[in-house]
């Protein structure tokens, strides 16, 4: 049976492979926040403009308080970086601009 040298292995290829990979990860995380901040800073220039208006409706004022309800209780675990605290995030800020939407 012939043996493999170190040329013929594919060993350089799974590492530059993995240094895309890296590159995808990085890339993805950036843009995955970019939009996450987006549309915190979209739910906030809601917020900021109803602040302005002298009297707010009570389906708005009960909205509010939900929005309030729903950060508080945000708990992740962010130095542990895991999946499930990003899904919680991004289900709180997809919660808010739902409830802002019709405003």
């Amino acid at each position: 049976m012939a043996e493999h040298g170190a040329e013929d292995s594919p060993i350089p290829s799974v590492l530059q492979e993995l240094e895309r990979l890296k590159i995808n990860v990085h890339e993805t995380l950036i843009q995955y926040e970019q939009r996450l901040e987006s549309e915190i800073n979209a739910v906030r220039d809601i917020l900021e403009r109803q602040l302005r208006q002298q009297k707010l409706s009570h389906a708005k004022l009960r909205d509010i308080r939900d929005m309030l309800t729903l950060l508080r209780h945000v708990q992740v675990k962010a130095d542990k970086g895991r999946r499930k605290d990003l899904k919680k995030l991004e289900s709180v800020v997809s919660d808010l601009a739902m409830l802002v939407e019709n405003w």
